[in-house]
């Protein structure tokens, strides 16, 4: 099987091709410019060299969430669009548990986190592994929170994540010794590992279609949570989206 990967869950912009035996080929980017402007020309190029065309492609995997709601947007009308088009199954995979299965032999826990903005993150737990078990439900909460919840632990702690750059100083200083960090390229998310959990779940089931996918937000978006406050009266127009 050759399955295609995407993740746009975050700044970066990532896309892989995976099979059974070998990551194939996996371009990433981390630059400013928007996901839409270069995520098509992004697969496009990776395909053409490897050599094989859209039409081989036997599935696609797609970053779920959490993450920034535009870049989720992005991706999985991309993945959607691609499984109608070429008639192949889609599944979605969640962001925090592709960083996990990028660390599966590390001895202790892994924590992802995604920085959520105003002081919060998106967080799971994991054991380590090629799939990794969660520990804990996904979720937003205040890093204090977080923290607070590690402390009591005694097992090493892996941070991983676009939100352990904004924390660290704030980690280091609760946990101490038992912090673990990657250096930067450990730390971001990569297309391979959705591809490589997606083609995971194919072999299981090979049924899933474009029309079930579905983002994993977490939590409202910006322009919800006014529309909410603002009730009957209110409107949401202007807001910005994470």
């Amino acid at each position: 099987m050759q399955i295609l990967g995407i993740d746009t869950a975050t700044l970066v912009c990532s896309v892989a091709l995976v099979s059974e035996k070998a990551t194939l080929a996996e371009y990433t980017l981390q630059t400013r410019k928007t996901h839409s402007e270069r995520l098509l020309p992004l697969i496009a190029a990776m395909l053409s060299h490897v050599g094989i065309t859209p039409n081989e492609l036997d599935g696609v995997a797609v970053a779920a969430g959490p993450g920034s709601f535009t870049g989720l947007r992005i991706g999985m009308v991309t993945a959607k669009t691609l499984g109608q088009a070429l008639n192949v199954p889609v599944v979605g995979v969640s962001t925090l548990e592709a960083l996990a299965a990028q660390h599966p032999f590390f001895p202790g826990i892994i924590c992802p986190i995604l920085d959520a903005r105003r002081e919060q993150v998106y967080n799971g737990l994991f054991v380590p592994g090629t799939r990794p078990a969660p520990l804990s439900a996904e979720r937003v909460l205040p890093l204090w929170e977080l923290l607070a919840e590690l402390e009591v632990r005694s097992e090493k702690i892996l941070f991983v994540g676009d939100g352990v750059p904004p924390y660290q100083a704030a980690i280091r200083a609760q946990l101490g010794e038992r912090v673990c960090l990657m250096p930067p390229e450990g730390s971001i998310c990569r297309a391979a590992a959705v591809a490589r959990l997606g083609l995971a779940e194919f072999v299981l089931k090979h049924d899933f279609s474009w029309r079930e996918l579905m983002p994993r937000y977490v939590r409202r978006s910006e322009a919800e949570r006014k529309a909410l406050t603002c009730g009957e009266e209110g409107s949401a127009v202007g807001a910005r989206d994470d």
